[in-house]
């Protein structure tokens, strides 16, 4: 299948070629950015250089449309900011078998948070209600069918696994969740910012959006209920540690047959029963990796993978529990799960073009 993106010379775009170059199934031929249309993907990333596709040159988002319209190509997947794929995607969705977008153009399903979180109307409401959300874990069955997918955000994914199965199982309550989630630098995009200079970030960590972050109405609409949201830059390149807190729910353990009152698990035993419940709800999710509870997942153990990492611990004295959660921002919390919905839609194997396994150190 032939293949395009749109903003490709960004760490999303980069991260993209590096999984489709990996794909038996995928060809890229043809790749559009602003700042960098002339240049050769070899040129701008050095590490792609040696790659098939290192003479490919980057054109223009208009260069890039007419080439879909004359034939010929199936897929594109857009990485591009906020607010530009709502001008591309009407432009192209006839003509392809499939359009998976990184941005959170087609996410939301209440057209007016985009006023609100992202400073523009969003005019294209019949693609927004027909977009599926291109979480597979959670939303295989409309993914299978879909023409277009919106693919979530780095935080929302690591946030939205851990605490979406404590909440459809009836482990904790919906009221008073709490969430922080810690990010490195690339989360940031590869534009030029002071605040991201290695003099400004470096020893320096920092929290933002405080109470207003735009991925909190998306982790809302994901897992039912709204949460106290908050969002850290760390001094890191890659990953995401995100970290949730939730109310126990005393009558999950009833319904599993346990008395609270007369048995008295102690934390231990409530967070393996959580875990194993987990486990269990996972099953069939190849990228999802439920660990040890009360173990704690690690940033540097998904470097460079589709995979999240997940935990979880009940604290019997504050009777809430706590789930940890670790992915790499650019590509399960990107590229990677972009690659994974193409092929869940596309009839193929889902893992195709990605990798389970860490670069360590």
């Amino acid at each position: 299948m032939n293949v395009v993106i749109f903003g490709a010379s960004g760490y999303g775009g980069a991260e993209l070629i590096r999984s489709i170059l990996l794909h038996p199934y995928f060809e890229l031929v043809g790749v559009s950015a602003n700042s960098n249309v002339g240049a050769s993907i070899g040129g701008t990333y050095s590490h792609l250089s040696f790659s098939k596709v290192s003479d490919l040159i980057f054109i223009t988002n208009e260069e890039l449309i007419e080439l879909i319209k004359s034939g010929g190509v199936d897929v594109a997947f857009l990485a591009m900011p906020n607010g530009q794929a709502i001008e591309v995607v009407p432009q192209i969705t006839d003509s392809l078998r499939l359009v998976v977008d990184l941005s959170a153009d087609f996410r939301l399903k209440d057209p007016s948070l985009y006023e609100k979180y992202y400073r523009f109307s969003h005019t294209e409401t019949a693609l927004l209600e027909e977009a599926a959300y291109g979480l597979v874990e959670l939303n295989r069955g409309s993914i299978t069918s879909a023409r277009l997918i919106a693919s979530p955000g780095c935080y929302v994914t690591a946030v939205t696994l851990s605490l979406y199965p404590l909440l459809e199982l009836g482990i904790v309550s919906r009221a008073g969740i709490v969430s922080d989630a810690l990010s490195g630098i690339s989360g940031a995009g590869r534009g030029a910012n002071v605040a991201n200079l290695f003099s400004e970030i470096d020893s320096s960590a920092f929290a933002y959006g405080i109470g207003t972050h735009r991925h909190r109405p998306e982790i809302a609409q994901n897992i039912g209920t709204d949460l106290l949201f908050t969002p850290q830059v760390v001094p890191m390149v890659r990953g995401i540690l995100a970290k949730s807190y939730a109310d126990f729910d005393p009558t999950w353990l009833e319904a599993l047959g346990v008395n609270p009152i007369e048995n008295s698990p102690n934390s231990r035993q409530i967070s393996d029963s959580i875990t194993e419940a987990i486990k269990d709800f996972y099953s069939n999710a190849p990228f999802v990796d439920v660990r040890p509870s009360g173990s704690s997942p690690s940033t540097k153990n998904v470097l460079g993978t589709n995979r999240v990492e997940i935990s979880y611990f009940f604290d019997e004295v504050t009777n809430k529990v706590m789930a940890i959660s670790a992915l790499d921002n650019l590509v399960k919390g990107a590229a990677g799960q972009a690659i994974q919905s193409a092929n869940v839609a596309l009839g193929l194997d889902e893992e195709l073009g990605l990798s389970k396994v860490s670069l360590i150190p």
